[in-house]
């Protein structure tokens, strides 16, 4: 990275703000609309003339001879150590903009003004003040000290963000967000339900991660949550240092690259179960020990085999960018692609042998299900701008990996010639490959609500790109070319931090009484049922069964809430008539659900799911059943049989 001036850093700075002052504008504008709020009459109007003071202003600065003097001032403000006023002065204005960030997003915006891009704004301005107090208190040079100021504050909010979720509020904080560690529960079900259950069929590798707590008796769902957050952060670290250290960096700037790298995994996100994958490579494959390359890759890709479809090649192809980087072509032909084969013949075998064996130790008996990604419908429009994700696929992953990209072509302009164009073709197509990959996954339906179908991608983009900035790409001309820098970009700090501002928040709070009285209410209603000698399905809440919040209810292990939402968007028909042929039956004495509707939703956030649900889900419960008993602290409704036999609408029927 080339060195920078204060005058670049100046101007790097103040137009990022005019762009985010113009984007902070449009979001404030749109969201007072929304609200039906008159700007002209609200507090929002003094917010907006900051923003256009901010881009005038930064305009006049720009092209004027201002910038020079701000930046003549900027190189003679110097560290004085003997100084205490300034220390304390300093001290005061990190305390102060770090603080400004929490109380703007927490109290000044709040719930009125949620969009990213205002207190983006603030967290922009509130970094430039802590880089100015930071000055006053150590010796560092701007720009060095605003990219820390950066890193470190995107730290604390991933951390926090993912903390913040330890809670021991029973119920399901989101859509089956507690339901995920029933499913993590299967593993132990003979212990824990005293009856033998398939194992998961939808992402075993997390949720066998995500059940080692219950290798301890009696574990509470608190803790189950604190476990999950710890894979999310503990992995993604290694994963991050792991990476870091192939750069062979040292002193702080090793640290920070440590920082961004796991800000940088967590865009995505890339979740933590491939990050097993990821960190499996990154320890062991190395070009001068190529079969312990291969039994990485083979471990790594019986990792992707439990995992999902679309990881299975992964582990192979990062082995084989790792042996194109650092293998030359020269003198080598043909036989240069041999070893890259078998990285790729071992790896994607294992990964569909070790799929065939789960699927046979698992219990499913309907193997199917494995493969219902492969006949769900795919939503294109979801690859532009939506209601479901505001950017869209390609903008959104074109935002997250243009600064990268860019850093890249600066590295290689003119370097070409370095590496022989099989090479080049080589690690272009793997990123082509994934990238294609990641796009059709993102458009299955049930995705395309953010860039996690982008994981394997924008993981091999780093991988790539790292390995040329710290000159880990061996030449074929000479052993170590040198690789050209890459200009100061704010943005490839930035971007990440996108992803980390929405983190802040209030940690989790609820009515203890109330909360008490709902568990105590359900606990009655279904016990009685229970008693009567009927079963009871939960659909939903699961969770209070695996971590006896009920106490002495069978669980009824058919028709969870996921399982029915997967099996609906792919439609399958075998298993949605036995789910109907039971409600007709009226198996179940009582069933345990979220609010459900007959109509279907025109338009929205995952609009298309919520349609496949109300046809082939909550229609058909509402015909049987009907709604008699509502939960007070949350969406949660008890369903009883209806009289008669109604005439219900076939889900299948056009």
């Amino acid at each position: 990275m080339e060195s920078v001036s204060s005058k670049n850093f100046l101007q790097t700075f103040i137009w990022t703000s005019v762009l985010l002052s113009g984007l902070a504008m449009l979001q404030t504008v749109q969201q007072v609309d929304e609200l039906r709020i008159v700007l002209w009459h609200s507090k929002w109007i003094f917010l907006l003339a900051i923003f256009v003071f901010n881009i005038a202003s930064g305009l006049i600065v720009l092209f004027s001879s201002c910038l020079e003097r701000f930046s003549t001032w900027m190189d003679n403000l110097a560290f004085l150590p003997s100084n205490n006023f300034r220390k304390l002065f300093g001290f005061i204005l990190v305390v102060f903009g770090f603080s400004s960030v929490w109380m703007a997003r927490l109290f000044l915006f709040g719930k009125i003004l949620p969009q990213l891009m205002p207190v983006f704004w603030v967290f922009l301005w509130a970094s430039l003040l802590q880089t100015f107090g930071l000055k006053l208190l150590i010796k560092y040079k701007w720009y060095s000290i605003f990219a820390a100021m950066l890193l470190l504050q995107g730290l604390i909010y991933q951390m926090y963000g993912r903390l913040a979720v330890i809670t021991d509020y029973p119920f399901s904080m989101g859509y089956s967000e507690a339901s995920r560690h029933y499913y993590a529960s299967l593993f132990y079900a003979k212990f824990l339900y005293d009856v033998q259950l398939p194992y998961p069929f939808l992402h075993p590798s997390r949720y066998l991660l995500m059940s080692l707590p219950f290798l301890v008796d009696g574990l509470p769902l608190w803790f189950h949550r604190m476990w999950q957050s710890l894979l999310w952060l503990g992995l993604t670290f290694a994963s991050a240092v792991l990476l870091t250290r192939r750069m062979r960096l040292t002193g702080w700037f090793y640290f920070l690259i440590i920082v961004w790298t796991f800000l940088y995994f967590l865009q995505g996100a890339v979740y933590y179960h491939l990050q097993v994958c990821i960190i499996l490579i990154l320890i062991g494959v190395s070009v001068r020990h190529p079969w312990r390359s291969l039994l990485f890759v083979f471990l790594a890709s019986i990792w992707a085999g439990i995992s999902r479809v679309n990881w299975f090649p992964v582990p192979a192809m990062l082995g084989i960018a790792i042996y194109v980087l650092e293998t030359p072509f020269v003198g080598k032909g043909a036989r240069y692609w041999l070893y890259p084969f078998l990285l790729g013949l071992v790896g994607l075998c294992t990964a569909l042998i070790s799929q065939v064996v789960y699927i046979n130790i698992s219990g499913n008996a309907d193997a199917r299900a494995f493969g219902s990604s492969f006949t769900s419908d795919l939503l294109w429009a979801r690859l532009l701008p939506n209601s479901t994700f505001s950017f869209g696929i390609l903008l959104g992953i074109l935002i997250v990996t243009a600064p990268l990209g860019i850093a890249f072509h600066q590295m290689i302009r003119g370097r070409l010639e370095n590496l022989h164009p099989m090479r080049w073709f080589a690690l272009f197509s793997l990123l082509l490959v994934l990238f294609l990959g990641g796009i059709v996954v993102s458009t299955k339906i049930g995705g395309g609500g953010d860039l996690h179908n982008m994981d394997a991608f924008l993981v091999m983009l780093a991988l790539i790109v790292t390995s040329f900035f710290a000159g880990r790409v061996v030449g074929d001309g000479e052993a170590t070319p040198r690789w050209g820098k890459f200009q100061w970009g704010i943005p490839i700090i930035l971007i990440p931090l996108g992803f980390a501002l929405p983190q802040i928040g209030f940690f989790p709070s609820y009515d203890h009484v109330k909360v008490e009285k709902d568990v105590q209410r359900l606990q009655q209603i279904v016990s009685q049922a229970v008693n009567n000698g009927g079963e009871v399905l939960f659909i939903t809440e699961r969770q209070l069964l695996t971590f006896n919040e009920l106490k002495n209810i069978p669980l009824v292990p058919e028709y969870e809430q996921i399982e029915l939402m997967e099996m609906a968007m792919s439609g399958n028909r075998d298993y949605l008539e036995q789910y109907y042929s039971d409600l007709d039956d009226r198996r179940f004495a009582l069933i345990i659900a979220e609010e459900q509707k007959f109509s279907q939703q025109k338009k929205g956030a995952f609009s298309e799911e919520d349609n496949a649900w109300v046809r082939y889900v909550g229609a058909p419960l509402l015909c049987a059943y009907k709604p008699t008993q509502s939960l007070i602290t949350t969406n949660v409704q008890v369903f009883e049989p209806r009289s008669g036999r109604p005439s219900c609408k076939d889900p299948f029927a056009d």
